[in-house]
């Protein structure tokens, strides 16, 4: 699934949510709750919307696809994973506010999912790079955009370019720093299913 395909499932149910900040809080919980974050990413994500809203059963099952792809890219770590964001026809404005959007989103994940405090991660969990990526990422969620002239705006363009991969890239090393840290925030009973 796409960033617009996303995009608009959301916004058929009538939810505010966006749909970098979603895939950043679903990576957030997966980096530290693996498969079984299914279930409260979704409560979350569908909060607000009547259960017997005919397009939510729908928005459900695509994003339980989604979980299982993304889950599946980050735990096969040959580096398949990608951030979902608007596609590079978008402007750089409305890019920029995506990749913020989505930094929240894996911030909030992570908060949601019982990540110690980022010395516990640094010396007892042996975390340190996730420690130095949650401070990185509250920055980047700050990130907004100003038109400038044309030279200034392909710098800008290989600048958010750059800023992409070094979160894709730190995202997927997170979630193999946090490995160990998911059994033990693993829920009791069996993982969430897939429908």
């Amino acid at each position: 699934m796409d960033y617009n395909e996303v995009s608009g499932l959301l916004l058929r149910l009538g939810t505010q949510a966006d749909a970098a900040e979603v895939h950043g809080s679903l990576c957030g919980r997966l980096c530290l709750r693996g498969e079984s974050s299914l279930g409260d990413w979704l409560e979350e994500t569908l909060s607000g919307i009547d259960a017997l809203e005919p397009n939510r059963t729908e928005t459900a099952r695509a994003l339980s696809t989604l979980h299982l792809q993304v889950w599946s890219s980050l735990d096969r770590g040959d580096m398949a994973f990608t951030l979902l964001l608007p596609m590079e026809s978008a402007s750089l404005a409305e890019r920029t506010v995506a990749l913020a959007a989505w930094a929240q989103g894996f911030l909030h994940g992570l908060a949601c999912s019982g990540v110690p405090d980022p010395e516990a991660l640094g010396k007892e969990h042996e975390a340190p790079h996730v420690a130095e990526l949650m401070s990185d990422f509250v920055e980047i969620s700050r990130a907004s955009f100003e038109a400038g002239d044309d030279e200034d705006l392909e710098e800008a363009e290989q600048a958010w370019v750059e800023l992409v991969e070094f979160m894709r890239v730190g995202v997927q090393m997170a979630f193999e720093e946090l490995a160990g840290l998911r059994p033990a925030l693993q829920p009791a009973g069996p993982a969430a299913g897939h429908s």
